[in-house]
């Protein structure tokens, strides 16, 4: 894997020499909005919006700002914004930004509108995205990784809350080399991956604490203080590597330690997990899961490509995952609104009674 410092953007840097480029962000929620108020700030690329309405309203109404922990700040104001995807044809280059359950149905909505010739980039977190991308659509696809979580702090603003360098496949698209070129001049590093499916399944190590911080309802920071949390989460951890080994995948490595020393470091108290997990603990305190933004909005989550995926691919290799069934069967209470809040002493409690 090369780094946005060491890679050669030669190519991608020239290839809109004189001419300028519109690149479509499909799906523009928080992930959208943020990765496309960087690329506003670049003379060469005409930035679409593409998304629901009340966020088409919002941003006509407080303009777009992208900030991060790091407090680099850029704003795109006004930004172009559409509710129909039939500006679609004018675009070069596609970011899919839209959530993994709504990946199937957005593809059928791309080969209506776009020129089939145009590289998709899809940026969806978990397990079966592959499978999804090989509907009969006839564009280029790509994949890349957002391993960060973004918040809104108010309307129009929305702010890197954790660390990580986007992952993105390996390619020889000119525009397309030029976007991450243009992402890692901004300060918002790119990392080209060959293996992306090692990139998913590592990335899914990390996410396997969404639907966590969903459940106990706090903020990463504080959630991850929380002893008995952590515990659930190395259980889910585990799990998922045990299907990693038995699958002979080597999950990419997002962190400072090995993948395999992460349920480790999660076990221990929290006076010595404060001293060793700094760097992990370095977020913003109103940093929150994704799946918590959509728990509160009421909308389906991507559970079943996440912690689903585990149990999923725990019954295929007869392994045992019981921490992440719970989780999912307490998200799914969540999506249903049949939820009763839990202690997460007793939350392991029933992980352990399932095992």
């Amino acid at each position: 894997m090369q780094s946005g410092q060491q890679q050669d953007n030669h190519r991608g840097q020239q290839a809109t020499a004189g001419q300028r480029y519109c690149v479509g962000v499909v799906g523009a929620g928080s992930i959208g909005c943020f990765l496309g108020a960087y690329l506003c700030q670049d003379s060469a690329l005409d930035v679409k919006f593409f998304g629901r309405e009340a966020m088409a309203l919002e941003l006509a109404a407080h303009g777009l700002r992208a900030s991060s922990y790091r407090q680099h700040h850029y704003f795109a104001q006004p930004v172009a914004f559409y509710s129909s995807l039939s500006s679609l044809i004018e675009c070069d280059l596609v970011l899919l930004t839209v959530k993994a359950n709504a990946l199937v149905p957005m593809l059928l909505e791309l080969k209506r509108y776009l020129r089939p010739e145009i590289p998709v980039v899809a940026m969806q977190n978990g397990i079966g995205i592959a499978e999804m991308l090989s509907q009969d659509i006839a564009n280029p696809i790509l994949r890349a990784i957002i391993p960060f979580n973004v918040i809104k702090p108010k309307a129009g603003h929305f702010q890197q809350a954790t660390a990580g360098n986007i992952i993105w496949q390996q390619n020889t698209h000119k525009l397309v080399n030029y976007v991450i070129a243009v992402f890692n001049r901004l300060k918002l590093s790119v990392d080209v991956c060959l293996d992306i499916t090692a990139a998913e399944y590592g990335k899914l190590l990390l996410n396997l604490n969404n639907a966590l911080n969903a459940i106990t309802d706090i903020p990463l920071k504080q959630q991850l203080l929380d002893r008995d949390s952590r515990l659930i989460l190395a259980l889910a951890m585990q799990e998922w590597l045990a299907i990693c080994a038995q699958a002979g995948v080597k999950p990419l490595r997002y962190t400072l330690l090995p993948n395999t020393l992460l349920p480790w470091l999660l076990r221990m108290p929290t006076s010595i997990f404060k001293r060793i997990a700094h760097v992990l603990l370095a977020i913003d305190p109103a940093a929150r899961s994704s799946m918590w933004d959509d728990i509160q909005a009421k909308k389906r989550t991507e559970i079943m490509f996440l912690n689903g995926a585990v149990m999923r691919l725990g019954q295929h290799y007869h392994l045992p995952t019981p921490a992440n069934s719970v989780l999912v069967d307490y998200i799914k209470q969540l999506e249903m609104g049949t939820f009763h809040s839990q202690s997460t002493q007793t939350l392991l409690k029933k992980i352990r009674q399932h095992a």
